[in-house]
Parts: structure tokens; sequence; C-alpha cells
């Protein structure tokens, strides 16, 4: 357990290192009022961490970002600037600002269902809790954030994912996994420039992880990889990640008992200058980490020294885990030497200071070495040792048990969100499909009604046809009838009048050449003959009291009769206009009989509701329209209110069908005019 703090002391310390340069115009950063400008200026390399967290001021950053939430539309571009500004502002440190700014984007990307956002916020939020030690809720983000770039095939993010998986399990002292999940970044990593820290790290976890599971070849194989990683080009100006890397090769070399490469790999990784001062906590683990392979091979030269500089500094930062290691080894130190008063002196401290940071693996290592050298309390050390030890890998089973049980129920619970969205959809389709069924059954069903409506106003008009056939017909006959009258009465005329007059003329003719009384009395007898041809003629005149001028066309005729008729049975005098120029003839009979019912129609109407004194009808010829107008003087109506009736409805079906148009104007207590033109 002192070796698993050593690596991820030397690892939190190759992490926290930033790069160092000089610092940019700082006037040019006062006069910036921009928050774009602002992150450009973070994510600048050339600057140093502590100018990085000047330019993203706090006040500044959160009130612009509140802006932001309050002005900003949910658009694709400011959802990609919220993740810009969480991802500069976790580069930098500051937790505040990334934590409300992912907090933000992750609502707005919910909003919109904009994934790759979604799983970038659960990304960011991992990382969040990651830096706070917060490892369930670290590694829940995390496998959700997986999900998602599962499905888009996004391998350079499910790199970054599998990556920060194996820290957590690194620091749950899971090491197979730890070992799993490193190499499958290393799979899904694109290894080019900008990756290859992502790359140093991933061989980093696997030669620690190696080394804790006892595959030595495999951890050396791999730390060797970091190692030409970390001698890379891009990293001489952090040649941290290269002590780091020196500093774990030379611990596995220990654990193989190979003291002189440990020493070897020590050395060069204490060779760096300026190491005291970039890394102190780097620098005192090596120079123990020293102190302890020439230990075990004999070689005091510079012991203690090297051991009590390394434990003074990291007395001095604070490193207390450190401090319980320096002092272990001091206390194997000095058993060695059969000191046996430091050797429980040093021991004792150890085990008192780490259950003071409560660190097991500390107490344990305490535990084991204060066994080994105080042998009146050997057993009791021993036996809180076997304790702590059963504790301890209890709750490291069970810390295992705890992220795969995290991974199972993250899986199940996206599982069942897929299979309820199926089964939304599902829903949907179905509940679609019963729509368009309706849909398409009413539409049928109004089909149908259409083309019986069709062909019940097909039958009225072939009704209406036939209707007015018969009319002509019995019109025809009527004429007939008249004329056969008429050649009746010219019959009896000319065999009875015409020759009683001739008679007559001839037996009164005799007075012109004789005026005698006898003769005379003889014709006054004929005055009676001339009263019967009076009488006679009297009787022809009440059968021909007809109208002079007979009009040639039968349906002028239809309609005059029909005028006659209502001026004989209604209060309404009717005039009947009809311009002269109209050859009926020519005008198909559909037109003439809806014509006709139109008229017959609208005088009803205003027989009924007009109290009409007089009324005018006129037909005239607009071509290529005929048109009606009938106009009364009665008391009119509004219009706009809908009548009870269905005669208006009927003129107008009956002009819609012959493709006219059809007006009517009218107002309370004024004349109304009904007009209506269709095309012939």
């Amino acid at each position: 357990m002192i070796k698993i703090i050593v690596y991820l002391s030397a690892l939190l310390a190759a992490l926290l290192v930033g790069c160092t340069s000089k610092t940019t115009d700082k006037n040019n950063n006062a006069s910036n009022d921009s928050i774009q400008k602002y992150i450009a200026l973070a994510s600048n390399d050339t600057l140093d961490h502590a100018e990085k967290v000047k330019i993203l001021d706090k006040e500044l950053i959160l009130k612009k970002t509140e802006k932001i939430l309050k002005d900003q539309p949910n658009s694709k571009e400011n959802r990609l600037f919220l993740n810009k500004l969480a991802e500069q502002s976790y580069r930098i440190g500051s937790s505040k600002i990334m934590f409300s700014t992912t907090k933000l984007l992750l609502n707005r990307a919910t909003i919109v269902n904009d994934s790759s956002n979604i799983a970038a916020g659960f990304n960011l939020l991992g990382k969040y809790y990651l830096d706070f030690s917060k490892n369930d809720s670290s590694f829940i983000y995390f496998v959700k954030a997986e999900k998602i770039y599962i499905k888009q095939r996004n391998n350079n993010k499910l790199g970054d994912i599998n990556l920060n998986k194996a820290f957590i399990y690194l620091y749950e002292n899971d090491y197979p996994n730890c070992e799993i999940s490193a190499s499958k970044a290393l799979l899904n990593i694109v290894f080019n420039g900008e990756n290859q820290r992502k790359k140093y790290d991933a061989y980093n976890l696997i030669g620690i992880s190696s080394n804790e599971l006892k595959k030595y070849d495999k951890a050396i194989e791999y730390h060797l990889k970091a190692l030409k990683v970390a001698n890379n080009s891009l990293y001489q100006t952090s040649p941290i990640l290269i002590t780091t890397t020196q500093n774990n090769l030379g611990v596995v070399y220990q654990n193989i008992n190979d003291n002189k490469k440990a020493i070897n790999y020590f050395q060069q990784a204490l060779a760096k200058k300026g190491l005291e001062n970039t890394s102190p906590d780097l620098y005192a683990m090596l120079l123990d980490n020293l102190a302890y392979s020439k230990f075990k091979i004999g070689d005091n030269s510079e012991l203690p020294n090297l051991f009590y500089t390394s434990l003074k500094i990291r007395e001095k930062k604070h490193l207390n885990s450190g401090v319980v290691v320096n002092k272990i080894h001091l206390s194997e130190y000095f058993s060695a030497l059969n000191d046996t008063v430091n050797s429980k002196k040093f021991a004792f401290e150890a085990l008192v200071l780490a259950k003071s940071i409560n660190i097991r693996g500390d107490i344990l290592a305490s535990l084991n070495q204060l066994s080994l050298v105080d042998k009146v309390k050997s057993s009791i050390y021993s036996k809180e040792y076997i304790e702590i030890s059963d504790s301890l890998q209890l709750e490291e089973r069970n810390s295992k048990d705890k992220f795969a049980r995290i991974q199972f129920e993250t899986d199940e619970i996206s599982q069942e969100k897929e299979t309820a969205i199926k089964q939304k959809w599902i829903i949907t389709g179905i509940a679609l499909a019963v729509l368009v069924i309706l849909f398409l059954v009413f539409i049928i069903f109004l089909q149908r009604s259409r083309q019986k409506e069709l062909q019940f106003l097909r039958s009225q008009e072939k009704a209406n046809e036939e209707i007015y056939q018969l009319m002509l017909t019995q019109k025809s006959k009527e004429e007939a009838a008249k004329q056969a009258e008429k050649k009746r009465i010219s019959l009896e005329l000319h065999d009875g009048i015409m020759n009683k007059l001739a008679s007559t003329r001839l037996n009164l003719a005799v007075l012109s050449h004789n005026r005698e009384d006898a003769t005379i009395t003889k014709c006054l007898t004929h005055i009676t003959d001339i009263y019967q041809i009076e009488q006679e003629i009297r009787t022809i005149a009440h059968d021909l009291n007809k109208e002079v001028f007979q009009k040639s066309d039968s349906y002028s005729e239809l309609l005059q009769d029909f005028v006659s008729d209502q001026n004989k049975n209604a209060t309404t005098h009717y005039e009947l206009e009809v311009e002269e120029a109209i050859d009926w003839t020519a005008i198909s009979g559909e037109i003439k009989m809806n014509l006709y019912r139109i008229i017959q129609e609208a005088c009803h109407n205003i027989n009924k509701h007009a109290a009409a004194k007089k009324a005018i009808i006129s037909i005239i010829l607009d071509k290529p329209n005929i048109c009606l107008s009938i106009c009364d003087e009665g008391i009119g109506f509004d219009t706009s209110k809908k009548a009870e009736g269905i005669g208006i409805q009927n003129i107008q079906q009956r002009v819609k069908l012959l493709n006219g148009k059809f007006s009517m104007y009218s107002n309370p207590h004024a004349a109304t005019s009904l007009n209506v033109a269709i095309p012939i």
C-alpha cells in the first residue's frame, strides 16, 4: 500500500503541473470586454496558471454568463459557446464557473435533445466530481456520457471516458478494471499530436495497475512506452512527466529486487535541475525511494540523511501519507542497525499519524512494521492488522461491486429508457395508424355521400328536364288545340256568319232599285237576321277574347302565362321584361328550366314576405351570359341574418349547378334586388 501512495502522489503531481512561459500584455486583458476573447486567452498555453485565473476573474465571468442565460437564445452556436466556457473553466481550475455553466449547458441541450452537448455535459460533471474525489457521482456521469458516445461512435471521446474511468478504478484500488479501462482508452484514442498526453496517461495507468497486480514485465513495458511519449519534443517544456515515469520504473524494479536499476532511474530523475522547487513532493518521493533502494542493497552512504531530507520536505508540505512512508522506511533502517528504540519510535509515530489521517493502507503498513520491531506487542499489532486487512479487503470488494452495480444499473436504466421510447413510438404509431384509418373511413364516407348527392342532383336535373319537356309538350298540345279551335271558328265564320251576311246583303240589295212598301216590309224582316248574326259574332268574340299579340316562342309564352297567373292570384303586380334578341331555341332546356324555377321561387318569396305592390322581372342577354333580375318594392330584410327557409339556398344551388353567379341586395324597409348571371 505504501507503493500505491507513491504512485498516486507521482501521478497527481504530473497532472497538476501546467505549462510555463511569459505572460502576455496585461493592458490588453484589462480592456477586453468579450467573453469569447477572455476564453481564448485562457486557452492560450503561453499563459501560466496564475495568469489564466486572473484573466478568468470569477465575478466577471459569472456576470457575463448570467447575461448569456437571460439574453441569448438556445441556439447551436450558444450551446457550443457554453461548452467551450465550461471546458476552459475546468482547465484553469475555476470549478464554480465550470459547474454552473455545465448545468446550464445540460439544461439547454436536454430541451432540444442535443445529444452531443448532453454527453459533453455529463463528461464535464464526471470530471468535476472526480476532482472532488466523489468517485461514485463521477462514475455515474462518465457512464451516462459513454452510452451516448457509443451510439455516436465517437472513439476520441470514448477514449477520454475510459481514461477517466481508469483513474477512478485506480483511486478505488480496483487494478484489474483500471488496466482494462486504460487499455480500452488506447484503442479509442486517435494517436495524433494533440492526444499524446492521453496516450501517456493510458500507458502510465496500465503500468501502475500491472505493477500492483504483480505483472512486472508488463508494468516495465508500459512505463517504458510512457517514457517514450514523455520524451517527445511536445513535452520538452514539461519534464515532470519524464521524471514521474522514471520514478515509476524505479519502483517496479524495487519490487523485483533489482535495486541497482531502480537506483539508476531514481538518480536520473533527481538529476533534473530545479525539481525541488517545481515539484517538491515528487522530489521528496524520489529521495525516499533512492534511500530505500540503497538501504536494500546495503549501501548506507548518504543514509539516513536522504530519509531525513525527504521527511523534512514532506512534513513542511503536510504530505502526511508520504511522512508515514518515510517513518516506516526509517524504522526498517534502524531495525537493520539493531537500533530498537528508534525503530519502534518511527514505527509508532507512523501508526499514530496514519490513524489520524485514516488511510487504511498506511495503517496496515505501520501495524506490520510495529509487529516486526515490537516483539512485546507483536501479537496485538498482528491481530489489529488482520482485522483492518479483512475490513479493507471487504471494502475493496464492495467498492468493485459498487462500480459494477453502477454500470449495470445505468445500463438497465438506459435499456428501460430505450424500451420506454420504443413503446412510446409503438403507441404513437398505433394511434397514428388508427387516426389514418379513421380519416380514410371518413374520406370514403364523405366520397360516398358526395356521390349520392351528385347522383341525386343529376336525378333532379333529369327530372327537371323531363318536367320541362312535359311542359313544352303540354304547351304544344295547347297550341295545337288553339289552332284547331281557330280553324273551327274560321269555318264557323266562313260557313255560318259570312254566308248569312252575304244572304242578308243580297236580300237588302233589292232596296236599291225597288222601294215599294211591300218590298220594304219584306226587307225589314232581315233585321232579325242581322241581330242573330250580331249575337253569333259576340259569342265568337267572347271565345277569342285573348291577348291580341301572340308570341311565337313557347318559352316566352310559358313565362307570360306564369306572370299572368301571379297577377290573378297575388296582391303584387308583376311585370315581365324579356329582351327580344334572346333566341330561346338556342338555349338548353336545363338553363330554361332552372330559370323558370328560380323565378317561381323568387315570386313565391315576394308573395309570402315582401308585401310589395309591384315587382319587375327582367331577362336580358349580356353575352356570354343570360341575366335575370327580379326587383320588388317591398319591406326588404337583413341579408346578414341567416334565413330559416331553404328558398334562397335552392336558388343558390341552382345557380351553382349552372356555373353562374348569384347576388342579392336588400335592407330593412327598402327594396330587394335578386340578380343571376348564367353562362350560355
